[in-house]
């Protein structure tokens, strides 16, 4: 049985796409469907190991999101929240990102600091 994800038109839509992200371990489905295969990437930190173990990925430990390209991976919840806006930054300009930052009450120390 070999994984779902590498035979359906959603592996092949990330192919297409602008942008590829995750949060958390949802960088073990991009592995599986392809995507995160040969590049660097960011998950939970308690799953680290079991992601670099499946081999092909290389896993940066110790920073909260990871940019590859067109793929954005996170370790956890609010630092998907940081990995966001760092791609609304992108995107829409630093001056949007901060206000999204304000309109959802996110205030993180230090705040945003994808300009930096």
């Amino acid at each position: 049985m070999g994984c779902w994800c590498s035979r359906t038109p959603r592996a092949r839509v990330a192919e297409q796409a602008d942008w590829v992200t995750s949060v958390c371990t949802g960088s073990f489905l991009l592995h599986a469907a392809g995507p995160a295969k040969g590049r660097r990437v960011a998950t939970h930190w308690a799953s680290e190991d079991a992601l670099e173990a499946r081999g092909d990925v290389t896993v940066v430990r110790d920073v909260r999101y990871v940019v590859d390209g067109n793929l954005l991976t996170s370790q956890g919840v609010s630092a998907g929240i940081d990995m966001a806006l760092w791609l609304v930054g992108r995107i829409h300009g630093r001056d949007h990102a901060r206000k999204v930052r304000r309109y959802i009450q996110y205030e993180p120390a230090p705040p945003y600091l994808a300009d930096e």
